[in-house]
């Protein structure tokens, strides 16, 4: 995965900053348990840096603003509803605000942003790799705001 140093980096001081309260780390290797919640049609596509993150760095809450499943699982199931606009995302995290990321299997499992108070998913990044780096960024940011408080 593209950025495993910065990623480690990120997270070691995530969770090794006073306030943290969270159960990050729980890593899973079996791709199969990985990919249950995923159509079997999909699975060929879901993105390498996305499991070897799992593999690697894990899963469970990183902050109130980050939250990695340990797995991709289809909105509809997370929402117990179909929504017609979102029945090729899976969310693979979210926030304890309820916003989801998710990827996007009908568009090249991109990676969305979903925000039950509005309408639509907006694309965040192309790559998990990007992605990861830029939100463990700003939890970073979160957790040293918070420290100084």
């Amino acid at each position: 995965m593209k950025g495993a140093a910065q990623v480690s980096d990120l997270i070691s001081e995530i969770i090794s900053s006073a306030l943290y309260d969270g159960d990050y780390g729980s890593c899973i290797s079996n791709r199969e348990l990985v990919l249950g919640g995923v159509e079997v049609f999909d699975r060929v596509n879901v993105p390498l840096d996305y499991l070897e993150f799992l593999e690697r760095f894990g899963f469970g809450e990183l902050d109130s603003a980050l939250y990695i499943e340990a797995g991709p699982i289809k909105y509809s199931v997370v929402a117990g509803c179909e929504v017609d606009a979102y029945r090729n995302m899976y969310v693979f995290a979210g926030t304890g605000s309820g916003v989801f990321y998710a990827f996007d299997a009908a568009n090249d499992w991109s990676i969305v942003e979903i925000d039950p108070e509005l309408n639509g998913a907006d694309v965040l990044s192309e790559d998990f790799s990007s992605f990861i780096i830029s939100q463990l960024k700003a939890v970073k940011g979160y957790v040293d705001w918070r420290a100084q408080q």
